[in-house]
């Protein structure tokens, strides 16, 4: 390399080296004793406009390139300029005349103007760049990294030292955080002592999630926590723990699990973040930590962290945040995202993938790529995620530069559909059932909490259609009647299969389950009151006065006297009210406790007509006894679980060992009322829909049911079934804070159940 000689152009700027130790120069002394001053003399409102005057000096840091050949510089070079051409070539901005190189060699830039440091590329040269050894075609330097122009295989190549120092205010700012960290060590190492010295962690386990799933094996649950795990921490690919540790907390493997600085950094500025990866679980797995931006959350946050880490291994906790952390579109944890995103386990993810996956958790809805308003986000967070990778040397420079170059490939329909998210109020209603009586679960806090795989009875068609169609009845008819809210149930006459279940119009909006709520149930309750005198011998055909009844008026279309069938057609109270007293009050109550009626109920008038409150589920329970005969009807959602701490995956339930499976024994079906009883009062809901208040449901042939108003049309209701589906349904509407509503009625409600059925005619048959 004698012969190696060097060209210049104008442009090239020669500069003595500066001293390495730039910390404790005389200039850089002088600069944080002026900062001393700004800050601490002076009036208060003029010091933070010193204070900024004083930053340039200490904030001054300058990129060189050091020429070497036989451990000897050569040259030394201020990067000034954004672009540099390496190479034989005589325009080329920085020109080496040595045989070994090609005409233009490399290129050495910044890839953006704010990048503090130069990124190195091969230009296709014939001998290459090597680093560390290894050929390379693409570098992003770092202070003091070395790049050989050619193979070191081949003599002494020349060699390119890159050296940018941190600025004065950044080696400040790195030997706080250095002590930071060790004070934090040793704090956080005594607070661990302690707990542990103390009895170890409260923790004993962790909540496991409930999934449930319809018959179909679509999974229909939408509360955090509903993720879908796969069975070990080794299932998922080492590249994504490696894009997850890298982005999140490099330093997760060996520190104590909780970043003081940075908790302490955002409970003072109020910004949120500064958690590390196991203080991010402790808020997963405990929703009391909450999520405000608050000291105090901070401080619950720490305490569940510090329980973490005294009773989980770093691989636990590892997996419960790959569990369940949330990454937007209903996803909790990375093998649903896998799932929406790419249409494959996460176990099948590639590199790029995995970065993509991780660059949402910031923040799953800005950086989605359903985002309209930057859809490049996501790409430009993928990448990211792959630097941050590369830096930690978890992935090589020829690594680096195919996953940025590979496509995201994201489904185009996870924009559209998320099956994750589909049924919050029937996946509320299926937790409480697995709490209540019939299983006796308990999900919260206890040892045994959690971390099941439930088999429901929702149909996935008739639930979207039943969505679907009261959303569009609210839109249209029911918002120019003066209601906003409704709710439905339908359920299999025979079995007591819930397939379709809505409380309201938008969980988003309000979570609040109206199907399990408390409303009148308005004339609707009428059906106890004729069931009670059907079964003291009254016949349909039996003629009642239609006078007045104390202060209850007489029948509104007819006088003199009207059949029972005729008045339950009518709706007519006066009959109810005449029934009533022939059967005793007392019998229509037992009628309704015997039913399933389980609310307040007194023997009065008003109760009669349907003006105690009661909850639409028990109605619609009792009119289904009615549609099967008179015999009981065991109203359920869960068919079979499944409990994954012995099945151990979701994707093997069917190899799940006998004692993991829980089939329950359901309920013991009783006649509840005589057949010819329940036989008369079928044919009497058939009339009201034929002939009475619920014409409008007559588009199902076979239709049966009662319409229900109360005073002014605070509540409106339609209760019906048809025998040849197999179906009941009923459907409340009206307003939560209980505002009138002058063109509500039955009526439009019996409207809303025949479009719905209508379409779920259609549906049964392909439903099976």
């Amino acid at each position: 390399m004698a012969g190696l000689s060097l060209w210049l152009d104008c442009n090239t700027r020669l500069s003595p080296s500066p001293r390495l130790d730039r910390f404790a120069s005389p200039a850089v002394r002088e600069a944080w004793a002026a900062f001393a001053r700004a800050a601490f003399r002076g009036p208060w409102r003029a010091r933070p406009d010193a204070v900024r005057r004083t930053l340039p000096a200490l904030l001054q840091h300058q990129a060189r390139l050091e020429l070497w050949v036989k451990e000897q510089k050569l040259l030394e070079l201020d990067l000034e300029t954004q672009r540099y051409r390496l190479g034989r070539d005589p325009s080329c901005e920085l020109p080496l005349a040595d045989p070994s190189l090609s005409r233009i060699h490399a290129i050495l830039e910044r890839e953006r103007p704010s990048d503090r440091d130069f990124a190195l590329e091969d230009f296709g040269s014939s001998n290459g760049l090597f680093h560390r050894d290894r050929r390379i075609r693409w570098i992003q330097l770092r202070d003091g990294d070395a790049v050989q122009l050619g193979s070191p295989l081949k003599g002494e190549a020349p060699e390119l030292r890159y050296v940018h120092p941190r600025s004065p205010l950044e080696q400040a700012v790195r030997l706080l955080g250095i002590g930071a960290l060790a004070g934090s060590a040793l704090l956080v190492s005594g607070m661990l002592l302690a707990a542990s010295i103390g009895g170890g962690s409260r923790i004993r386990s962790i909540e496991g999630p409930v999934k449930i799933f319809a018959a179909n094996g679509q999974q229909v649950d939408a509360k955090e926590g509903s993720s879908t795990a796969l069975p070990s921490l080794q299932s998922y690919p080492l590249h994504l723990r490696q894009a997850l540790m890298a982005s999140e907390e490099a330093r997760f493997g060996w520190n104590s699990g909780i970043d003081l600085f940075g908790t302490l950094r955002s409970a003072v500025l109020g910004s949120g973040g500064g958690s590390g990866l196991t203080q991010q679980v402790a808020r997963m797995v405990y929703p009391e930590v909450g999520r405000d931006l608050s000291l105090t959350r901070k401080l619950r946050e720490l305490s569940v962290a510090l329980q973490l880490e005294v009773g989980f291994s770093k691989n636990q906790i590892l997996k419960l945040y790959l569990d369940r952390a949330y990454l937007g579109l209903g996803t909790e944890g990375f093998e649903q995202a896998a799932q929406l995103y790419f249409r494959k386990s996460a176990s099948d993810l590639d590199v790029g993938q995995s970065a993509f996956l991780v660059g949402l958790l910031p923040s799953p809805n800005g950086y989605s790529p359903c985002n309209l308003d930057d859809p490049g986000a996501g790409l430009e967070r993928r990448n990211l995620v792959l630097k941050l990778m590369h830096e930690q040397g978890w992935l090589s420079d020829q690594g680096l530069i195919d996953a940025r170059r590979r496509p995201l490939n994201i489904d185009p329909s996870a924009c559209r559909e998320s099956s994750f998210s589909s049924y919050p109020f029937f996946s509320d209603y299926v937790v409480g059932e697995l709490e209540g009586t019939r299983f006796g679960l308990n999900l919260r806090g206890s040892d045994a909490a959690g971390n099941y795989a439930v088999e429901s009875t929702i149909n996935p068609k008739l639930q979207q259609l039943a969505q679907e169609q009261l959303k569009r009845f609210l839109d249209g008819p029911a918002a120019s009647a003066g209601l906003t809210q409704g709710a439905l149930i339908s359920l299999n006459t025979k079995t007591g299969d819930i397939v379709a279940y809505v409380g309201g119009g938008d969980y988003s909006r309000s979570s609040f389950d109206r199907v399990q709520a408390l409303r009148q149930p308005g004339s609707t309750f009428k059906l106890f009151p004729f069931l009670a005198a059907l079964a003291s011998g009254v016949s349909p055909a039996e003629s009642i006065s239609c006078a007045p009844l104390d202060y209850v008026r007489g029948c509104r279309h007819h006088t003199g006297l009207i059949s029972v069938a005729a008045g339950l057609a009518g709706s007519e109270n006066v009959v109810a009210l005449r029934l009533a007293e022939r059967a005793g009050f007392s019998q229509v109550l037992k009628m309704a406790r015997r039913l399933g009626i389980t609310t307040p109920l007194d023997a009065d008038y008003n109760t009669m007509l349907g003006g105690r409150e009661t909850y639409l589920y028990e109605m619609a329970r009792a009119y289904a006894v009615v549609a099967n005969g008179g015999r009981s009807v065991p109203v359920h959602g869960v068919s079979r679980i499944y409990d994954l701490g012995i099945c151990r995956s979701v994707k093997s339930l069917d190899r799940c060992p006998a004692r993991g499976v829980t089939t329950p024994i359901g309920e013991r079906s009783r006649q509840l009322i005589r057949p010819e009883v329940a036989a008369a009062m079928d044919q009497l809901l058939a009339g009201v829909v034929q002939g009475g208040t619920g014409r409008a449901a007559a588009v199902i042939p076979d239709a049966r049911g009662k319409t229900g108003t109360t005073n002014n049309g605070v509540d409106a209701l339609f209760i019906g079934y048809s025998p040849a589906l197999r179906l009941l349904t009923a459907i409340w509407m009206g307003n939560d804070d209980n505002r009138p509503a002058s063109g509500a009625s039955g009526g439009l409600v019996a409207d809303l159940w025949g479009r719905y059925m209508q379409q779920a005619a259609k549906a049964l048959p392909a439903a099976g």
